[in-house]
């Protein structure tokens, strides 16, 4: 009979326990019911700094008249539902994708600090979405297209995602990633 080393005794005790917690996670997956979310889901989305998928829409949308951006600042009640931050500096408008460009995480707007910040890898980038010094995204937040458009109730700024810039390709050139406030 061979009598087990406290080395060998803890490392299979620790392999049993590891292979018994991976059968339990694995049946408790079996066993959830598709449309209710699992714990690991529901702590996720309750951790802001976790949030890590972006949701930048998938088709253009609306955003409401030009008149609505005419003061200068952020706006970011785009931000949750279409993952855009639109930014007013009183004579252009650009919409920011709040997607870091380091590894995709969701962006949040910091406005004590006066910055768009990454909570998955701490980048941090001006309200113009420039990368700060320091900062893991090695290129700025992309522009999404801007345009008017004629609707019922007037013309409308519509946000178009699917076409973006990026500055470090000179695409913030394109007269289509601004749109001036006249």
């Amino acid at each position: 009979m061979h009598h087990l080393t406290r080395r060998e005794f803890t490392f299979a005790t620790a392999s049993i326990v590891t292979l018994a917690a991976a059968g339990c996670d694995s049946q408790a997956d079996q066993g959830n019911n598709q449309t209710e979310p699992s714990a690991a889901a529901n702590n996720e989305t309750k951790d802001e700094g976790k949030e890590k998928k972006p949701k930048l829409a998938t088709e253009p949308f609306l955003i409401g008249p030009i008149s609505g951006y005419r003061q200068p600042g952020v706006y970011a009640q785009h931000r949750d539902t279409q993952g855009v931050f639109v930014v007013s500096d009183g004579k252009t408008i650009t919409a920011l994708s709040g997607v870091c460009t380091h590894l995709a995480c969701m962006t949040k707007l910091d406005q004590d600090r006066q910055i768009f910040y990454c909570p998955c890898h701490k980048s941090t980038f001006d309200y113009n979405g420039i990368q700060q010094d320091g900062a893991k995204a090695k290129r700025p937040l992309e522009r999404c297209a801007l345009s008017l458009v004629p609707t019922d109730s007037g013309r409308q700024i519509q946000v178009d995602p699917t076409r973006r810039f990026r500055k470090d390709k000179d695409q913030w050139s394109d007269p289509a990633s601004e749109l001036k406030i006249s």
